[in-house]
């Protein structure tokens, strides 16, 4: 089974994404999942619904209506013009599934589709036909579609404004593991910190062997966290503890056999020395 096979990554994008707008924590309801149509339709999105006349601060927000729907793709997701079209019926199916219909517009619906590489082949295919607008780095806005939508490619995205979202790949450098926790640390509301461990968990999970060196390696900031950590990660650095315990026993065996060596060479040494100056030879 391949490793992003057992990697729960929409859980952890949710949660990144209300650690990114926590500054507006209280002007935002967000739903995790979202039922479609009274036939069962499982559908991961996120759902972030937005107070009237509040203008968001984070940049990846600062377009928001009362509704935005995001549609996640994990790094090994493909990303296309199918997915594309994909992400915008879900917001026709959510205002038609609407109680009312007339309380969901079309223009308080905006559409955000996540991928960390970006879609080049879609992001040419939209621009033949619709007006595509880089706003800043790893934020690609579309016009002329029916609800407002953008491409966020969170590889393009600053990593120092954005480092929840950017978190969620498998390609995490030591330097961002450490800014990564070191933003973990700051952290001081429990809700927030919640968030957090969600996103710790899967991009531990998914760079575990940056982690496990990490521990090998004595990392401080990781020992310090280490209860954040993916259990697999955990239960390396359980192992290790009892592999440097097992050769601490061998170590210390060993010692006490060389001390024992040691002492039976100088009675020897002693004896020896005796028996030369009783005359015999040995």
């Amino acid at each position: 089974m391949e490793i992003d096979d057992t990697i729960q990554w929409h859980p952890a994008f949710c949660s990144a994404m209300e650690l990114e707008l926590r500054e507006n924590k209280k002007d935002l309801i967000y739903e995790r999942e979202h039922n479609l149509s009274k036939m069962p339709l499982k559908i991961d999105f996120l759902v972030i619904k937005k107070k009237q006349n509040v203008i968001i601060k984070n940049e990846i927000g600062d377009f928001f209506l009362g509704n935005n729907i995001f549609e996640y793709k994990s790094p090994n997701d493909d990303v296309n013009i199918g997915t594309f079209y994909k992400a915008l019926s879900y917001a026709c199916l959510y205002k038609s599934e609407a109680g009312n219909v007339e309380e969901i517009i079309d223009t308080d619906i905006t559409v955000s589709l996540v991928r960390e590489q970006k879609p080049v082949k879609l992001l040419k295919q939209l621009g033949e036909k619709y007006t595509v607008t880089k706003k800043t780095n790893g934020i690609y806005r579309i016009d002329g579609m029916l609800f407002p939508m953008q491409i966020l490619v969170t590889k393009e995205l600053n990593e120092e404004s954005h480092v929840w979202v950017t978190s969620l790949t498998r390609t995490l450098s030591r330097e961002r593991a450490h800014k990564l926790l070191y933003n973990y640390s700051a952290l001081k509301d429990n809700e927030d910190k919640r968030n957090a461990d969600s996103v710790m968990n899967v991009t531990s999970q998914a760079n575990i062997e940056l982690f496990k060196k990490m521990i090998q390696e004595g990392d401080h900031m990781c020992e310090e966290l280490k209860e954040l950590l993916a259990p697999e990660i955990v239960e390396f650095k359980i192992r290790l503890a009892e592999q440097s315990a097992q050769l601490a026993d061998k170590d210390a065996k060993l010692a006490d056999n060389a001390a024992e060596i040691a002492d039976k060479t100088s009675e020897i040494a002693k004896l020896k020395k005796l028996l030369a100056d009783a005359g015999i030879e040995v």
